[in-house]
């Protein structure tokens, strides 16, 4: 009871504390395309983000076939988040959705200014995810078929408030350490071997390798569901959930953190329902390598 007063008081304040600026949302709707295929809209997305963007993964969260997380990479914006801090690794995946429902299928991707606020500081950082976004935008809006007015959507803050943001003590100073090794090629290996063998039932989505760090996305079917149920799979794009590695140490964020981060708009009932899942997420992680 006490813990979950805590929660609450937590909310509250974060709330209050970000009503005062808020000018950065979550996620960003493009548009809507009719009378075709889940797979087909997917592909016709692939093929119009490639002109910008090069497709390292594509998944279905929490195994639901009509939703689909498209994750891209592009040189410059990698170039520009890995000479930030390492928090700023988090960042690195852009990611498309498609959701399908009857007829519609709805595209979506996760706004970058808005991670690259709560994980980096520095303006060229910044500057560089702007640009992100704007590509993202106009590169989905030339598939052929699509309709609709683009427009954020998710929790409103700015970036003082993201960039210190903390849920119940959980933030970018309470990493997590999911293993330690001699140098990241030997953590890699470790992490590869885990997800091939889908201990925990985590699973391999995608692999970044930078000249000083490597970011591993990662999905748990199981978490994945319990999380729509929070926020709806128009949040989608808040998965996979990021492993780093550097300087020989597999990192991750704290779930409560980075469900906050990407949930916080579905509202303190919806969180409270399910209290024990960031826990469970951060225990199945942490044993992934032992």
């Amino acid at each position: 009871m006490f813990k979950r007063l805590l929660f609450i008081v937590a909310m509250f304040s974060l709330l209050i504390g970000t009503s005062y600026a808020a000018n950065l949302k979550t996620f960003e709707f493009v548009g809507s395309v009719a009378n075709k295929s889940h797979g087909a809209v997917v592909q016709e997305a692939k093929k119009a983000l490639s002109k910008n963007f090069t497709v390292i993964g594509t998944y279905n969260p929490g195994d639901i076939k009509n939703l689909s997380v498209i994750i891209l990479k592009d040189k410059i914006y990698l170039n520009a988040v890995s000479k930030a801090k390492r928090n700023a690794f988090f960042a690195i995946p852009l990611r498309v959705g498609v959701e399908t429902k009857g007829n519609k299928s709805n595209i979506s991707f996760l706004n970058p200014r808005y991670t690259i606020a709560a994980f980096s500081k520095k303006n060229n950082v910044k500057k560089a995810a702007d640009k992100e976004k704007v590509k993202l935008l106009n590169d989905l809006k030339t598939i052929s078929g699509i309709s609709g007015t683009p427009k954020e959507y998710g929790y409103s803050s700015d970036d003082d408030s993201l960039a210190e943001w903390n849920m119940m003590g959980k933030s970018l100073y309470t990493l997590n350490k999911i293993g330690e090794f001699k140098d990241n090629k030997s953590a890699e290996a470790a992490v590869n071997a885990a997800l091939k063998a889908k201990k925990n039932g985590w699973s391999k989505v995608y692999e970044v390798n930078l000249p000083n760090a490597i970011v591993i996305g990662v999905a748990n079917t199981k978490y994945e569901k319990e999380a729509f149920q929070i926020g709806g799979v128009n949040h989608l794009t808040a998965f996979p959930i990021e492993l780093v590695i550097k300087s020989g140490e597999v990192i991750a964020l704290p779930e409560m953190y980075r469900m906050s981060l990407y949930f916080m708009d579905a509202g303190m009932g919806a969180f409270m329902a399910h209290m024990s899942m960031p826990g469970l997420i951060d225990d199945s992680l942490s044993s992934l390598l032992k």
